[in-house]
């Protein structure tokens, strides 16, 4: 008995982490609007925030070098998996490197999102002022309203909320 209630414990403590994100990580922005934004994505199709006008954003800054940046990647995969139907988009901007090297490392992680090449660092240097990962969350106006600083469970249920409040109705 006292093995099977520990095993319990052990099991509920497992899966506490993943359940809870730390949503304190996603603080209000008070700063000026977003830098621009005009990139050509993987494929040389090119992107500018302002097509964006409308639609919830999540800007992520990252490089495959970054352990963290790698870790969120799926989690960024799921939510705009789960708010594919809605007003919403993703867009996770490398810090840097060239094709020829994403595409084989995206490959090799199994995640399937737009990616944005920065390989001047010009955008990145506007947008990122304490490394990586940086994420911004843009609202419909094209107002930054959260940024986060390092990693964050992007993929749990609270944070998915947080970002539907923002939503156009």
């Amino acid at each position: 008995m006292r093995s099977l209630t520990l095993a319990a414990v052990a099991l509920i403590a497992c899966t506490l982490p993943a359940a809870a994100a730390d949503l304190s990580k996603l603080k209000p922005w008070s700063g000026e609007s977003p830098p621009p934004l005009a990139l050509n994505d993987l494929d040389g199709k090119p992107h500018n925030l302002s097509d964006y006008r409308g639609k919830v954003v999540v800007v992520n800054f990252w490089a495959t070098w970054c352990g963290p940046c790698v870790k969120e990647m799926p989690d960024f995969e799921k939510l705009a998996k789960n708010m594919s139907a809605e007003r919403f988009a993703f867009l996770a901007v490398n810090f840097g490197e060239k094709a020829d090297r994403i595409k084989p490392f995206m490959k090799k992680i199994g995640v399937d999102v737009p990616v944005l090449l920065d390989t001047t660092m010009d955008t990145s240097k506007a947008w990122v002022k304490s490394g990586l990962p940086t994420t911004y969350v843009i609202d419909p106006e094209q107002n930054i309203r959260y940024q986060v600083l390092g990693a964050m469970e992007w993929g749990a249920p609270q944070v998915e909320a947080k970002i539907r409040e923002l939503l156009p109705r």
